[in-house]
């Protein structure tokens, strides 16, 4: 049996995902999703509960969805994509790995992870300086490696999320082989529509302004409750005054006066609020939201890995 292997958020399921699962069927005799739960990778809460997400995949041809464990998911794209990558080998039936890019192009790909896999010390201590000067992670990576790696890979999110993966696979030694389609779509976070197909940001905005999303989604939400963010920020505030900035130990992607940032604006009215004055350059929406979440769940760089594979739904194949 040949099975296709998919990292996915379905936040929400959409047409493009079901498109990705049809094509997939045709060559491979089942998919495999490993799929994010209660909480998405931008540092979010999943605008449905993961139970939902699954049964729609399930419902459009997936035939099993495996839950992405939390500690995973809300860390750098790099965290996220070792776990998935690692919990995906350690099913032993995936033959694939099937993933989206604005490259579309495999071998470039590959070359740019191999690059990465063998990272020179100058590379590193010139990352590492850059850092030093403000810049985050991600911006100095692809500063340190302009002029050996096309910038145009480090600058769109599924681009990236592809590096991370290919980079993985090598790391593990994997025999899952990996393959990219390319996105024709406008983006992750396009605001447009092509006939049928609209982004999940998009959706998501359709669905928190009330408007019919039927056309764009092969499941119906009609029944599904709507979470946000912004319906943690009691729970946040109360760890905040109870705790301090002990709240904020070990806590990764914390930087020494992140956490009296915080605790400055806590008489804001909610998180979107507080994150808006506590934001710059160098500390990003989605890194804000990321620590303020594992705040929240009391996750940290101590905490174990998860050694289990949770099955949320399943075909009979």
């Amino acid at each position: 049996m040949s099975v296709a292997g998919i990292i996915s958020e379905y936040n929400p399921f959409h047409n493009g995902h079901k498109y990705q699962i049809d094509m997939l069927k045709k060559e491979h005799d089942a998919v495999v999703s490993i799929m994010s739960g209660s909480f998405v990778q931008r540092g979010d809460v999943a605008i449905f509960d993961k139970w939902t997400r699954a049964k729609a995949a399930l419902s459009s041809g997936c035939d099993l969805v495996i839950e992405l464990p939390v500690k995973y998911v809300l860390s750098s794209a790099n965290g996220f994509a070792s776990g998935a990558i690692d919990i995906l080998s350690a099913t032993g039936v995936i033959d694939t790995l099937s993933f989206g890019s604005e490259s579309g192009n495999i071998e470039k790909l590959e070359k740019a992870a191999s690059i990465l896999l063998n990272e020179t010390k100058d590379v590193s201590e010139k990352i590492k300086s850059l850092m030093g000067k403000g810049l985050s992670y991600p911006a100095a990576r692809q500063e340190a490696y302009s002029g050996v790696i096309d910038g145009e890979l480090f600058e769109t999110p599924n681009n990236i999320l592809a590096l991370e993966y290919i980079l993985e696979l090598k790391k593990q030694n994997s025999r899952i082989k990996p393959i990219t389609h390319k996105r024709t779509d406008n983006g992750y976070h396009s605001k447009d529509i092509t006939g049928d197909f609209a982004s999940a940001t998009k959706i998501r905005d359709m669905i928190e302004c009330g408007q019919d999303i039927s056309d764009f989604v092969p499941y119906s939400y009609t029944d599904a409750q709507i979470h946000n963010l912004d319906s943690l920020t009691d729970i946040f505030k109360y760890i905040l005054l109870s705790q301090g900035t002990d709240a904020f130990s070990d806590i990764a992607d914390m930087e020494i006066g992140l956490d009296n940032r915080f605790i400055k604006n806590i008489d804001k009215s909610t998180i979107s609020e507080i994150i808006d004055s506590v934001k710059t350059k160098r500390y990003t929406r989605t890194r804000l939201q990321r620590i303020i979440l594992n705040v929240i769940l009391g996750i940290n760089d101590s905490s174990p890995k998860p050694e289990y594979i949770r099955v949320l739904g399943m075909s009979q194949k």
